[in-house]
């Protein structure tokens, strides 16, 4: 190789080697660029997550006190009910003996909460030789008058032996009286005591013939 070809070789790496410096300066504009973008960008998302904690402990607290209320509103409509089901076994407790004569069942006894360690009877009317369970409910529900025809009436001289010869009858009341419900009920057998104007009366037709259970 000639020094000319030498010398130009060399002025050719030289050029080559400017470009290739140019270059990196440049790449390492950029990353550094990159790096500033990035570091904003994890700034913001610190500061995202930081509102997004707050706005979320803000619910959160807000969710505490809006379960608060709903406990409260459940607790006085609870409370409510309660008073209701009070209501309706007092008005039943001093009109069934007269309504049941009425469909021809002379009462000579009206006993509530009539109970043993295993059941509860809300009302019982008795007389001689009959006598008729009444089981009231707030807000009375298709389960309720299967549950109580399947598992209470049933049980009921088991639990009271010294009615085992009497004719026992079963009855249903609630303040409010849905139709379908009456049907139910009048279907099994039932009487049905629901609420009037006038204060209590049996809903059953005239010619309705109570099941003996």
């Amino acid at each position: 190789m000639t020094d000319n070809e030498l010398k130009e070789l060399v002025a050719s790496l030289a050029i080559a080697q400017k470009k290739t410096d140019a270059q990196l300066a440049k790449t390492d504009a950029q990353l550094a660029k990159t790096d500033a973008q990035l570091a904003r960008t994890d700034a913001q998302l610190a500061e995202f997550q930081k509102k997004s904690e707050a706005r979320f402990e803000r619910l959160e607290k807000g969710f505490e006190k809006l379960q608060k209320n709903i406990d409260h509103v459940t607790t006085q409509l609870g409370g409510i009910g309660n008073i209701q089901g009070d209501v309706a076994e007092d008005l039943f407790r001093r009109n069934i003996a007269g309504l049941l004569a009425e469909r021809g069942i002379s009462i000579l006894r009206v006993k509530t909460k009539f109970k043993t360690d295993n059941a509860e009877y809300d009302i019982v009317a008795i007389n001689g030789d009959e006598v008729v369970v009444l089981e009231v409910k707030n807000r009375l529900t298709s389960h309720h008058i299967r549950h109580f025809i399947t598992k209470q009436l049933p049980k009921f001289k088991q639990e009271h032996p010294a009615f085992a010869n009497h004719k026992l009858y079963g009855a249903v009341g609630s303040l409010i009286f849905p139709e379908q419900l009456e049907s139910q009920a009048a279907g099994e057998g039932l009487f049905v005591f629901t609420q009037t104007k006038e204060g209590a009366s049996i809903a059953n037709p005239a010619n309705f013939q109570a099941k003996e259970f």
